[in-house]
């Protein structure tokens, strides 16, 4: 996978102009708690685990049209995981974005086309490394001036690394297609309280040291045997996946804020012998950002 890293570096170049008037960098710090991190099927393959994340980025803006314009964002995220250390991992990514408001009335409606690439590489879990290729189109308009509605749909392509093992493949070569309605609600002058509902469909991956009887797609995953005491069994699967979130977002004084993130996640397995087989969690985030320029 030698190519990553260049195509890493020439998309963050692409994506990140001189800095001007119309850039902003950020800092990102996360605190977040999984209850399912392993993305086990039953009580034996549930473990949770903290993870401690931190993100530079720099945004770009740019005026293409009377009611339009671009945004091209660049950044690296690394996560370190405190139980599962093997999946602590550093992200670097690229999204370019065009916006247009075709209507003059506040509340118009704002259409925006969006590509979006990251590229992964983890501390040791090589069937995660590779990249995640985006293709997406969302719509939002305000109603009252306090509620903006939003709808959106999304193509994701993730190439993952081959576990080299004989009979095993690459499960995180993965296809999914992501719909999403979002609902925004300003409180006061500048706090919004935030919620988000997403259908993902396509292929999702579970693992389990306790049950077999899945086709299709399967390797060991050595990132989860120090704390199981073995590699679990990992699954590549056809699922339908739901994706639940709450949060609030409290600006403070000169760019800073503070978010808070609650997310329910389940996943059903839809065809074959897996039928029937899902896994479910709860994350939890709270994040420190900072936007300057």
């Amino acid at each position: 996978m030698k190519r990553y890293p260049a195509i890493a570096a020439a998309l963050l170049l692409a994506a990140t102009p001189a800095l001007a008037d119309s850039t902003r960098l950020g800092l990102d710090a996360d605190v977040l708690h999984d209850t399912n991190a392993s993305r086990g099927l039953y009580d034996a393959d549930r473990k949770a685990d903290n993870i401690l994340a931190v993100e530079g980025s720099v945004t770009h803006s740019m005026v293409t049209g009377a009611r339009s314009g671009a945004v091209f964002r660049g950044g690296a995220r690394y996560s370190q995981f405190t139980t599962f250390d093997d999946l602590s991992n550093l992200a670097v990514t690229g999204r370019a974005a065009w916006r247009t408001q075709p209507g003059t009335e506040f509340s118009s409606p704002i259409f925006e086309i969006a590509g979006n690439l990251v590229w992964l590489m983890h501390a040791d879990s090589v069937i995660r490394d590779g990249t995640i290729a985006t293709l997406e189109a969302s719509l939002g308009s305000h109603v009252p001036d306090r509620v903006r509605l939003g709808v959106g749909a999304a193509y994701d392509q993730r190439d993952g690394g081959d576990p080299g093992r004989a009979g095993e493949v690459a499960i995180y070569d993965m296809k999914n297609t992501r719909l999403w309605g979002t609902l925004d609600y300003r409180i006061g002058e500048k706090s919004t309280a935030y919620g988000r509902v997403m259908y993902v469909g396509g292929d999702q991956v579970f693992n389990s040291v306790t049950s077999g009887g899945f086709s299709g797609a399967w390797a060991t995953d050595p990132a989860f045997a120090k704390e199981f005491g073995r590699a679990t069994d990992s699954y590549r699967v056809e699922a339908a996946t739901f994706v639940y979130d709450v949060g609030l977002n409290l600006p403070l004084a000169g760019g800073h804020a503070l978010d808070f993130l609650f997310s329910y996640y389940t996943s059903k397995a839809e065809e074959g012998s897996q039928t029937g087989n899902k896994y479910d969690g709860m994350l939890l985030r709270a994040s420190y950002l900072y936007r300057f320029q």
